[in-house]
């Protein structure tokens, strides 16, 4: 009985919680307003910091719950520029001593420069194939809770890239609930690229080497 009313109690919170469209759109309006003021690379910089922090924190000692303005910023950033989504997967798959915030930065807000491009894709291409790289659980579990509910406090199209990495993660971790979070995400927006590809490697069988390890 008490576990369940814990449960109403936090599902009660959670509905309490959720972000109105039209204060993300105005976010959104203020976020494009400050890359047109001080260009993207430092617009970028300056979205990500403080929310990155929280978020490394968090990975590191297993707590799942952001602040507000933390999930906003995200659900904003990830919807506005790839570049933020695909440096929070990075700190998922690869660890802080080979990719500390710094290099998370200097990805989401530089992700044109040519030493950025090669880096992640050394980075990525390393995790995927060497079969003795495996992922820390614990962390990328913390990560899709934190997604998750990014996911489940945000309107489309706000919950469409975070919910596409909590996927990606799950397909990193050799989880079947892959292939369903992906479909989820392609209900949503059938033009997500990341919940595609997560889809179509589930479907086929292609995982990171450390799973056949």
């Amino acid at each position: 009985m008490m576990n369940a009313k814990r449960k109403t109690r936090k599902h009660a919170e959670s509905k309490s919680n959720l972000f109105d469209a039209d204060a993300l759109e105005e976010l959104s309006r203020l976020f494009h307003e400050t890359r047109q003021t001080l260009g993207p690379q430092q617009a970028d910089a300056d979205w990500m910091s403080d929310p990155l922090d929280e978020w490394l924190v968090n990975l590191d000692s297993g707590e799942t719950v952001l602040d507000r303005d933390t999930m906003a910023a995200f659900a904003v950033g990830m919807n506005e520029t790839l570049s933020i989504r695909d440096a929070l997967i990075l700190s998922l798959i690869i660890d802080e001593q080979r990719c500390p915030k710094t290099q998370l930065m200097e990805f989401a807000a530089r992700p044109h420069s040519k030493r950025n491009k090669r880096r992640m894709g050394e980075l990525l291409t390393v995790a995927f194939e060497d079969e003795g790289i495996v992922p820390d659980k614990e962390r990328c579990h913390a990560g899709i809770a934190m997604l998750l509910d990014i996911a489940d406090a945000a309107p489309v199209p706000y919950c469409v890239q975070p919910l596409a990495v909590a996927a990606y993660t799950l397909w990193w971790l050799g989880d079947s609930r892959a292939v369903t979070m992906a479909l989820q995400c392609l209900l949503l927006d059938e033009e997500c690229s990341l919940a595609a590809m997560v889809f179509s490697a589930a479907q086929r069988g292609v995982a990171p080497a450390w799973c056949s390890g």
